[in-house]
């Protein structure tokens, strides 16, 4: 991923908040024919070090897994809110942009055991349920249910070997015309979420 040094982001607490907060990634690998082929998922993400393993799982149906039962390599991207930026909001004359935020990660797959996934998939629920006022308990579904369905899936483990984090929020614009570029986002409520990361960048 192309990132210029203004917008780098290598605080890995600032990434591990990040990928807990947009923990809906793309999987992408390569088949036979070297061309790519991608899988939108959740993940579980868990910090080991300056490392990341995530978890996840997908279809049998779906032709990648097929790829990531042989361990090979594949990319993982994460991304965060985004916007539009006119340049007219400027103290200057200058083009317009796009402010984002972006996470590419590297790693190995692992398949997982029968028992690791049934283990994935609850810790899963879990996280997700955890904050309903009423929560589904993974533990109470029907054994023979879950039976099945564990039998249409595959689960995997990524562990990383590089990552690559890209905040583009307006860091390289002087004080006046950061100010007015949030003034001008927030003329639009789905803005909200970039503004609150370009105000953490600022700080």
């Amino acid at each position: 991923m192309y990132i210029p040094a203004d917008f780098l982001q290598s605080d890995i607490n600032e990434i591990e908040q990040f990928l807990h907060d947009n923990s809906f990634g793309t999987i992408v690998s390569t088949n036979e024919l070297h061309l790519p082929i991608a899988t939108h998922l959740p993940f579980l993400i868990e910090r080991d070090g300056n490392d990341f393993i995530l978890e996840g799982h997908m279809a049998k149906a779906n032709q990648q897994s097929e790829l990531l039962k042989k361990g090979k390599n594949v990319l993982l991207i994460f991304q965060g809110p985004n916007a539009y930026v006119s340049s007219a909001v400027y103290d200057h004359e200058n083009v317009p942009t796009w402010n984002y935020q972006s996470v590419h990660i590297y790693g190995t797959v692992e398949p997982m055991s029968g028992e690791e996934l049934r283990t994935h998939l609850g810790k899963m629920v879990s996280l997700h349920e955890g904050k309903r006022e009423t929560p589904l308990n993974y533990d109470t579904l029907p054994a023979e249910m879950l039976n099945s369905y564990s039998q249409e899936i595959i689960g995997f483990k990524i562990v990383s070997f590089n990552m690559e984090a890209a905040y583009k929020l307006s860091q390289n614009r002087n004080d006046a015309d950061h100010q007015n570029i949030i003034d001008d986002l927030s003329k639009d409520k789905k803005n909200r979420s970039i503004i609150e990361a370009m105000n953490r960048s600022k700080k």
